[in-house]
């Protein structure tokens, strides 16, 4: 299928390039392994596959978000065992695009890759939809008397089987759109791809900026409708309903994303950089009696040993020198507490949103979707472009600023939090455990954490594709979901923690119990706001020691400086 699918994406190209005018170009490697250039469609392209990226996201959020809701009302399933299959499809969810990236790097290219998790996408959404309309794919229904009794009829091993392959083609699905859709879009905008050298920084148009913004809006979009429109048909309508109308969607927007496929700019697959890292090791291991050149001198000793000929057609890239430290917290499990919690308090609230009509608890989560959907067209338009006028800096503010700048927000937002929470409990104990307060009084906290996301995680994202070498563009977009799921396993252990040793100091059940009104979740907040705080002088320091790729190194005249440079072959 990768070698079918890379013959059509060098027609395309071919096509492509006999229209191609005297503009600026970007570079698209062609099957031989040389260099073709062609004209960059930028937005017109992204404007075929956008509405793809919003359907996969829809369908995908439309399970993940309400499946232990799912499990338990429509499977009949025990609330722990529910938990316990929702977590295992979490972590598999979240750490899925690694193999993906993979698989993309190293055989089918970021387009065929995009393309399989669009299909696998589709046929697992089929597959739920049919478990949640056909009798004998699904439990007889339950009332919620006899499912508190315990009274109801569990899944037999064929309704199971239906339900888990399903969630394995959403897993595949995700492996495969996720890492590749954000860089296969930047792939269609202009810049030199060839100006790599270890002393010029490649500058982005401002098109890709504003990409890395919209991307992320079409994402929360999407959750924003998952967790609103889709929620509420789920709840009050029907599952199948609920399932079926995003795998629909997909439908429509794939045959619109093929319709674009002449104008796509398709990079070839390179090589997993797994498999250069190894064979630096080997190689490293092999020539360990050998002696460096200039070994006080780092420049000199990049130029003798990073520096070969250029042979023919193609394509070689290098990794910069560089002495410094370039990791940065990504705090996302500030993200991940406030967002879990909120559909707890939801349960203990007055869900009315006006005086007939009531939301699903989980469709509160939507308020910080729908805070970045919001905010991003106001920087973008408006801030971002007042900055840029003061700072001269493209975008307003560099990468690391806006990540820093959420860190801080991300603090605030759990002081905002805190405060809620002890109004909330109170007001609950006060009324025999719900709270006569409208759910909306969390909507400031959820609202600052969204603008917090839009500093912060868009910084991100900007920030592994600008920043890490080309070919490990695809697996730093896996990264990034990888580190919402290790947020998730890492949420469970602080919590646990926290309970065990404030239930030793006489915490009663801990401050964050089952029960949320016997705990004292304020105090939780608080303590993390107190971590947010040390998290954000870490990313200073990191910050302040961190060099962009392709700025000036300053030569190592030491002998403790060791060069830090890897040949990239593409």
């Amino acid at each position: 299928m990768c070698e079918g699918g890379r013959a059509a994406a060098s027609m395309a190209r071919t096509a492509s390039a006999s229209r191609r005018q005297p503009e600026p170009t970007s570079l698209a490697v062609d099957e031989a392994g040389g260099r073709a250039s062609r004209r960059p469609r930028g937005w017109k392209a992204v404007g075929f596959m956008i509405g793809l990226y919003l359907a996969i996201a829809m369908a995908l959020n439309a399970f993940a978000q309400p499946v232990t809701n799912y499990l338990i009302k429509r499977y009949n399933m025990k609330p722990n065992a529910a938990t316990d299959v929702a977590n295992i499809f979490s972590g598999t969810y979240s750490f899925s695009p690694v193999v993906g990236a993979f698989v993309a790097d190293a055989f089918c290219g970021r387009f065929w890759t995009l393309l399989f998790g669009a299909v696998a996408a589709f046929v697992a959404m089929v597959v739920i939809t049919l478990s949640a309309t056909i009798r004998q794919l699904k439990p007889p229904s339950c009332s919620d008397v006899a499912r508190q009794a315990g009274t109801c009829a569990g899944p037999s091993g064929l309704h199971r089987a239906v339900l888990y392959i399903g969630m394995a083609l959403l897993v595949v699905a995700t492996g495969g759109a996720n890492p590749t859709s954000l860089p296969f879009g930047a792939d269609q905008f202009d810049y030199d791809a060839s100006s790599n050298e270890a002393n010029e920084r490649r500058e982005e148009p401002a098109g890709l900026k504003r990409f890395y913004n919209w991307y992320y809006v079409v994402t929360m979009m999407a959750a924003f409708m998952a967790l609103t429109f889709i929620a509420y048909i789920q709840d009050k309508v029907s599952w199948g309903l609920g399932f079926g109308i995003p795998t629909a969607l997909v439908v429509v927007t794939f045959v619109v994303f093929l319709a674009g496929t002449p104008l796509y700019v398709y990079v070839r697959p390179a090589g997993s950089i797994f498999s250069s890292v190894a064979r630096v090791l080997v190689a490293s291991c092999r020539k360990w009696r050998l002696r460096l050149p200039h070994p006080r001198d780092a420049r000199q000793q990049q130029a003798l040993l990073y520096n070969p000929p250029v042979a023919g057609t193609s394509r070689v890239f290098k990794l910069p020198l560089t002495l410094q430290l370039s990791f940065l917290n990504k705090a996302a499990i500030v993200v991940h507490l406030g967002g879990g919690a909120d559909q707890l308090h939801a349960l203990t609230m007055d869900l009315h949103m006006g005086k007939r009509f009531t939301i699903p608890p989980v469709s509160i989560a939507a308020i910080f979707n729908l805070a970045i959907v919001l905010f991003v067209p106001v920087y973008d338009l408006i801030i971002a472009r007042a900055a840029q006028r003061v700072t001269k800096v493209e975008g307003g503010i560099t990468v690391l600023q806006r990540q820093g700048v959420g860190l801080a927000i991300s603090g605030m937002a759990l002081v905002v939090a805190a405060v809620v929470e002890r109004r909330r409990r109170a007001s609950a104990l006060d009324n025999g455990g719900t709270s006569p307060l409208s759910v909306f009084l969390l909507a400031p906290q959820l609202a600052v954490m969204g603008i917090s996301a839009a500093f912060n995680m868009i910084g991100q994202m900007e920030f592994y594709n600008t920043e890490f070498p080309d070919q490990m563009r695809t697996l730093a977009n896996a990264a990034f979901y990888c580190a919402q799921g290790a947020s998730s396993y890492l949420a469970t252990l602080v919590v646990n923690i926290v309970n065990a040793r404030t239930r030793r100091r006489g915490g009663g059940q801990g401050w964050v119990p089952d029960d949320i009104n016997a705990g004292k979740l304020d105090y939780f907040y608080y303590a993390m706001a107190v971590f947010a705080v040390i998290n954000f002088v870490y990313f200073l320091v990191c910050s302040y020691f961190y060099r962009y790729k392709g700025e000036p190194q300053e030569a190592a005249d030491s002998p403790s400086a060791t060069p830090e440079a890897v040949l990239m072959k593409h």
